[in-house]
């Protein structure tokens, strides 16, 4: 069918009913071919765009968007912008509503993040952070509870039954303001993680210290015990958006469940999610991440922790997952391990679901950011946009500070410009053939870059012998 429109795309226009069908095909290869397919026949017929632009966001408002599909409507949004556009106002109007959280995968552009002050940002930025303060240290949920707390109505903890009434109980009033006192926090907290409990495969959980608020969850360490043994975990419940809070949370699930597939030494680990009374997962304990600080490494132990990574990176790939937004808070780093210091790929596709309702610029550091996140016109964020982002986080490390740096107009004009960061040789003590690597992974266009993370993973091996 492909050869045929290559032929003669004029007479394509037939096909486009069964190129659309095979988007769905389990057969990725196919469904490759179709979004080609759909391409060329726009772009010898703009008429058929509308059509196309249709059945395309009707793929995109499922739970798990094909990448495909994602890849046709870039296309059509960089050639037939106002065809496009017309198209999804129809669909707004239509639907009383955004018929895509989508517009283009780029997005910080197109929907103004990344602008520091501008008042629309408020209510694109705002999120619900589940817990407060005080986490309760030392309490243990699951089996039998000594301390008589009451359970929240109903065995379970929705937001609005949790929340506090006037009147109750103040011993000192919480931070920033509000109402909530810290017992009320820890009694909160105690409500949600005796629910979690019930739902997880713990026969109990033990909160060890405070809360860490993250990037994307609030995190508490906790002691869990399952079949007589204890493993320290760290407990995350995610914070969610105050609008489109269903739609969230079906692909907070997706991402989650994608997330917990992968079993890599490079990767953290979870061992179990729920939903109720909000979405959380337990992961591998995470200790620090590289946002705390620079750690003490030689050029050799930099070299080989990213090649690490690059394997992490390859095993998402290789399932067809993106992670989005690799920067140092999403490398964790165990401090104390008998092989010296470990990195980890954290909060894995996140990124690709939170984007899309909060304020992007809360989920990505812009400097560690690759051009398609500034300008549409570099493409999608797919794997050659994490391959980008590991490349930062390597200049980072031989550098001792990010490829780009100053003010979000700074960085914004510079990471899709013709300017290239300075070669780490010549910013730190760092040998002369690493520019090479960081250079391929960092370059603007794609096509550019390591076709692979195994690519990269290669380079940097044969670079670590020479060193």
């Amino acid at each position: 069918m492909l050869a045929d429109i290559i032929a003669d795309p004029e007479r394509g226009q037939q096909a486009l009913p069964r190129l659309v069908g095979r988007l769905d095909s389990d057969d990725r290869t196919v469904r490759i071919g179709a979004a080609c397919g759909l391409c060329l026949i726009a772009s010898e017929d703009p008429g058929s765009v509308e059509y196309t632009v249709r059945r395309l966001v009707d793929r995109l408002d499922d739970d798990v968007a094909r990448p495909e599909s994602i890849l046709a409507l870039e296309y059509l949004m960089t050639q037939f912008p106002e065809r496009v556009d017309e198209t999804l106002q129809e669909l707004r109007e239509q639907r009383d509503e955004e018929p895509l959280q989508y517009t283009r995968q780029g997005g910080f552009v197109r929907s103004g993040y990344f602008q520091p002050g501008e008042p629309s940002r408020d209510d694109v930025g705002r999120v619900r952070k589940p817990g407060g303060a005080d986490s309760g240290s030392g309490l243990v949920y699951g089996q039998a509870d000594e301390r008589g707390d009451e359970r929240a109505p109903g065995g379970e903890n929705s937001d609005e039954n949790s929340q506090s009434e006037p009147g109750s109980d103040t011993d000192e009033e919480a931070p920033g303001g509000s109402s909530e006192t810290a017992r009320q926090r820890v009694k909160r907290l105690h409500e949600r993680v005796e629910s979690i409990v019930e739902q997880s495969r713990f026969d109990q959980l033990m909160v060890l210290t405070g809360e860490v608020p993250g990037r994307y969850a609030h995190a508490y360490p906790v002691l869990a015990t399952h079949g007589g043994r204890e493993q320290a975990l760290s407990l995350r419940l995610f914070y969610q958006p105050t609008e489109n809070r269903q739609t969230f949370q079906r692909r907070l699930a997706g991402a989650i469940e994608q997330w917990g597939r992968i079993d890599h030494e490079h990767v953290v680990s979870l061992y179990d999610s729920g939903t109720r009374p909000e979405p959380w997962v337990a992961s591998q304990h995470v200790e620090a991440t590289l946002r705390a600080g620079l750690p003490d490494w030689n050029v050799s132990e930099i070299v080989g922790t990213v090649a690490r990574l690059a394997d992490g990176l390859a095993t998402l790939h290789q399932r067809d997952i993106v992670h989005g937004g690799i920067d140092p808070e999403s490398v964790a780093v165990e401090l104390e391990t008998e092989a010296g210091q470990r990195a980890r790929l954290d909060n894995i596709g996140l990124l690709t679901v939170y984007r899309w309702f909060v304020d992007p610029s809360t989920c990505l550091d812009p400097r560690f950011a690759a051009p398609e996140y500034f300008d549409a016109s570099f493409g999608g964020v797919d794997q050659a946009t994490d391959i980008y982002q590991l490349g930062a986080i390597l200049y980072y490390l031989l550098a001792g500070e990010p490829p780009y740096d100053g003010s979000y107009a700074d960085v914004r004009t510079r990471v899709p410009g013709e300017t290239r960061p300075t070669p780490p040789s010549e910013a730190a003590a760092v040998p002369a053939f690493l520019d090479g690597i960081v250079s391929k992974a960092l370059a603007r266009q794609k096509l550019t870059r390591y076709e692979t993370a195994v690519a990269f993973q290669q380079d940097l091996l044969d670079a670590r012998e020479r060193i």
